[in-house]
């Protein structure tokens, strides 16, 4: 009853506020024997709130998964993955065209010229292309590049660096500066059905109709072999005639081969082929520092293999070491001496042609002897002339030796 009193007490005038002060003080033991049952309530109220809290249905926990970095990039990818934007073909064609040349060489034993495109692989104008495009290197006067700016075609100067002509490339250096390289992948994620693209001058063979075509697809086969090619890639984009050494692109814009040739040979379905990075960065690593393949040919070992061109395009390269000033013979005999007539030329170590391909015939034995000027690595290539439409043709069988004759 006395904490009712209290708790209930009327205000208290000014001036007895001193007393009443003393009053509380006078029953502070009373109210700390209250402190233990409030407390006991108030875990009793929280107790019966946790039970309720639990009983409400609680959506599932999220799946862990695992982090993936996001990947920076200005160009589109056709990998599918959401939100990515692609950038239409129309912009990035328009900015990779900047980035190639139109060729054109004409060959010393034709008067008919060659044509077909660069890519540019450096701002001070390294330019890639095929091998066949100059002709290996066997060609009358100067090969000229040109770059279609605006609606001018401007000329530039060539000096050819090297040739790989087992790899049907070649790389050139064009004058002047402040170019555009091209964006080279050189371990492109690729696989069956990939969607490529090409840019290439396709049918211009006139300097006042030069033009970059367009064409897309997707790749069809990978690491695909027939001499002299490794680990071609075959894809349904079309090409024409002067696409030769234009770029094979994936959907982000990336160069992830050379376009070198088509088949026209009845090896099934109509399909384009490139030059994988591969080969390419194979290539590159000797034609850029301007030093020989690796020696693939050992004099000391008597050759007895039958060889075998199995087509017009085909060659065989041989690298070996050879001494200065000492007579160079090669012979390369034919089993069908009337069906199958071989071709000879041979690099420097430099990898330039040293002498002009030459047709062995039978009144020399099949034979040809030359004189090598300095001590290195050079490369003897073998081919052959055009295919006709006799079937026996189509099989070129060959002995090869190759000796130094003190």
């Amino acid at each position: 009853m006395r904490d009712i009193i209290i708790i209930l007490m009327p205000t208290l005038p000014e001036s007895r506020k001193t007393n009443t002060s003393i009053q509380k003080k006078t029953h502070s033991s009373d109210r700390n024997s209250r402190y233990p049952l409030i407390l006991v309530i108030l875990m009793a109220f929280g107790m019966i709130g946790i039970a309720l809290w639990n009983a409400i249905p609680k959506p599932p926990a999220p799946i862990p998964t695992a982090t993936v970095p996001a990947t920076i990039t200005s160009l589109p990818t056709s990998s599918g993955v959401a939100g990515a934007t692609a950038v239409p073909y129309e912009a990035l064609t328009q900015s990779l065209a900047h980035s190639l040349v139109w060729i054109e060489s004409i060959p010393r034993t034709s008067f008919a010229p060659e044509h077909g495109t660069g890519v540019i692989l450096s701002s001070d104008g390294l330019v890639l292309t095929n091998a066949h495009v100059i002709s290996y290197g066997d060609v009358s006067g100067e090969i000229s590049a040109s770059q279609v700016i605006g609606t001018r075609l401007v000329q530039r100067r060539v000096d050819v660096l090297g040739i790989a002509p087992c790899e049907d490339l070649a790389l050139l250096d064009i004058s002047g500066d402040d170019y555009i390289p091209i964006a080279m992948n050189p371990i492109p994620d690729i696989g069956l059905g990939t969607e490529i693209f090409i840019l290439g001058y396709g049918q211009s063979t006139l300097s006042s109709n030069v033009s970059i075509g367009f064409a897309r697809g997707e790749i069809s086969r990978t690491l695909v072999t027939f001499s002299p090619y490794q680990a071609l890639i075959e894809h349904t984009a079309e090409l024409l005639p002067s696409d030769s050494g234009s770029p094979l692109f994936n959907r982000m814009g990336e160069m992830i081969g050379v376009n070198t040739l088509m088949d026209v040979q009845g090896r099934g379905r109509r399909a384009s082929y490139a030059i994988s990075q591969e080969r390419i960065q194979l290539a590159l690593g000797y034609l850029r520092t301007q030093q020989s393949p690796t020696p693939n040919y050992d004099l000391a070992i008597e050759d007895i293999v039958v060889h075998r061109l199995t087509d017009y395009f085909d060659r065989h390269c041989y690298t070996m070491s050879l001494n200065a000033d000492v007579p160079l013979v090669v012979s390369v005999t034919p089993q069908e001496t009337q069906l199958f007539h071989p071709i000879l030329a041979i690099y420097t170590p430099q990898n330039k042609l040293l002498y002009e391909p030459v047709l062995l015939t039978a009144d020399k034995s099949y034979t040809q002897i030359m004189t090598i000027p300095t001590d290195g690595n050079y490369t003897v290539v073998v081919g052959r002339t055009s295919t006709t439409t006799t079937g026996a043709d189509k099989l070129g069988d060959y002995r090869l030796t190759i000796r130094q004759e003190n």
